[in-house]
C-alpha cells in the first residue's frame, strides 16, 4: 500500500512539472528564444511550436517610409552611448534645418533627447540627409533595456493637426542586451529591376535583393495584398432573395504565401482577423495566396495575385463550408 502510494505521488509530481515547465511564446523575441526558426523576410517572421505566427515589431517604419527613413540604427537594434543617428527626411520634417529626437526607456521615460540637424538645404520637399547625436544610459535596475526611438516633425505652428512622429524600437545597450541576433543595417537605396519594380539591400551582406523576377524576400515597400476571407454557404439551403443569417461570414486562419515561381516553397505568412480582413507586405510581383482550412472542410480557393508599386493589390478569398 505504501509503495502505491509513493508511484501515485511521484506520478502527480511529475505532471505537475511538465504542466509547469510548458511556456507558450506570446511574442516574436520568445518564439525566437524558444528556438523556432525565423524567416528572414522584412519584418522577419517566426512559428512558434504550437502553430502561433509572430512577426516582429518594426514601429511605424512602413506608414512613414515617404517622409524620413533612417539608415542607422535600424529597427530592434543594439545601440550604445553616444549614439551617432544618420537618415533622411522630407525637407518639411524641418524647421529652421532641424527636428527634435527622443530616446526613451521600457517606461516610456525620456533618457536622451536632442536635434537632428539637416546636412542640406533643408528648403525643399526632397530628401534631406540629417544626422543627429544622443548620449545616455539605462538604469541597471530596469526591467528591460528595450526602447524606443522617437523622431519628431517640427511643427512650429503647435497645431496638433500638423503634428507627426516616426518611432522605432531599440535594443539600449546592457548586461541584460537580448539574445536575438543583432540585425544588420543597411542603406534604403534602392535598384530597379528589369520589370520596373524597386528593391532593397538586404542583411548580411547588404547586397541588393533579387528581383521578383529571380525571387528574393519581403522588401520594406508600403506594398502588399491585403482582402477578406469569406466562409460560406452558412444554410443547408439559399433562398432568394437571401436571408442576412444565411450570409457569408468572415474566417480567421493562416494564410500562407507563395511566389508564382515557387509553388513549392512558403514565401511567407500571416493571419486573418477575427473579421475575416489581413493585410500582409510583399514586394511588388506574383503570388500565390492560399488560406488554411479543414481536413476536408472547410476548403479554400488558392488565389493569384499581382502586387504593383503604390499600394495594396485587394483580393477576396473564399472558403466552402461543405453545408449544402
Amino acid at each position: 500500500m505504501f509503495i502505491i502510494v509513493l508511484v501515485i505521488i511521484g506520478i502527480s509530481a511529475t505532471w505537475q512539472f511538465s504542466k509547469e515547465s510548458i511556456v507558450v511564446a506570446t511574442n516574436f523575441e520568445e518564439c525566437v528564444e524558444e528556438g523556432n526558426a525565423v524567416m528572414e523576410s522584412y519584418p522577419r517572421q517566426c512559428t512558434s511550436k504550437n502553430g502561433e505566427h509572430f512577426t516582429e515589431n518594426t514601429g511605424n517604419e512602413f506608414e512613414k517610409i515617404d517622409l524620413i527613413k533612417i539608415n542607422y540604427p535600424r529597427p530592434n537594434q543594439i545601440i550604445d552611448s553616444p549614439l551617432k543617428i544618420t537618415g533622411e527626411a522630407r525637407g518639411y520634417w524641418f524647421f529652421e534645418a532641424s527636428f527634435p529626437v527622443f530616446l526613451t526607456n521600457w517606461d516610456g521615460l525620456i533618457i536622451a533627447e536632442g536635434f537632428a540637424t539637416a546636412k542640406g538645404d533643408w528648403m525643399t520637399e526632397e530628401f534631406v540627409p540629417f544626422e543627429a547625436n544622443l548620449v545616455f544610459s539605462l538604469d541597471p535596475e530596469m526591467y528591460s533595456n528595450n526602447g524606443t526611438l522617437i523622431f519628431k516633425k517640427d511643427n512650429p505652428s503647435g497645431l496638433p493637426e500638423h503634428d507627426d512622429a516616426l518611432e522605432i524600437p531599440v535594443i539600449i545597450s546592457s548586461d541584460k542586451t537580448s539574445v536575438l541576433e543583432q540585425p544588420v543595417a543597411c542603406t534604403m537605396d534602392a535598384k530597379i529591376c528589369p520589370d520596373g519594380s524597386a528593391v532593397g539591400r538586404i542583411a548580411p551582406n547588404c547586397e541588393f535583393a533579387s528581383c521578383p523576377s529571380e525571387g528574393g524576400s519581403i522588401l520594406p515597400y508600403n506594398t502588399g495584398v491585403k482582402g477578406t476571407i469569406i466562409l460560406g454557404p452558412t444554410c443547408p439551403v439559399e433562398k432568394y432573395p437571401q436571408d442576412p443569417k444565411c450570409a457569408d461570414k468572415p474566417y480567421k486562419t493562416s494564410i500562407s504565401v507563395f511566389r508564382s515561381s515557387d509553388t513549392s516553397n512558403i514565401f511567407s505568412t500571416a493571419d486573418s482577423n477575427e473579421d475575416g480582413t489581413f493585410k500582409i507586405s510583399l514586394s511588388p510581383g506574383d503570388y500565390i495566396l492560399d488560406a488554411v482550412g479543414g481536413l476536408t472542410f472547410p476548403s479554400c480557393s488558392q488565389i493569384a495575385v499581382n502586387v504593383k508599386l503604390g499600394g495594396y493589390t485587394e483580393s477576396t478569398i473564399s472558403c466552402d463550408t461543405g453545408i449544402r
